[in-house]
């Protein structure tokens, strides 16, 4: 084989490899496994919105409805359920949930991430939809 194509092969071969060993082992975790319910304040928006503090805003999660509440009144309410979410500018699918408004019966879908008593709903960031991150109440 020449030269040339032997290291362009053998970093193909490297990636490859690494692909495969990052493919996931277990089933995805759902929310209620992650301890989604609860109560959270809203305290980062990121978007290509105004600066300034965050709106005056919270969640309610039980097992499986939610609540969000602006300035103490409810502006959205209904279930949720664990998704495989591919959100705007986001190539590949990722955990996540499926809002489903029971006022509107709209659905919206979130990729969550959870760490302790922080929570990040990313609604397509990249297309200048809401990353939203709370912090649990106690």
């Amino acid at each position: 084989m020449n030269t040339p194509f032997r290291l362009p092969l053998l970093f193909s071969l490297i990636a490859a490899l690494a692909l495969v060993s990052c493919a996931p082992d277990e089933e995805e975790a759902t929310p209620t496994q992650v301890g989604l319910a609860g109560n959270w304040r809203l305290v980062h928006r990121l978007c290509y919105c105004t600066p300034g503090p965050p709106p005056n805003e919270t969640a309610t999660f039980t097992d499986t409805r939610f609540s969000f509440f602006k300035n103490n009144q409810p502006i959205s309410s209904g279930t949720y359920s664990a998704a495989s979410v591919t959100a705007c500018g986001i190539p590949m699918p990722a955990p996540g949930i499926r809002l489903v408004d029971a006022a509107n019966l709209g659905t919206r879908d979130a990729i969550i991430t959870q760490h302790g008593d922080s929570l990040v709903l990313n609604y397509g960031g990249p297309c200048d939809a809401p990353v939203d991150t709370y912090l649990r109440l106690h």
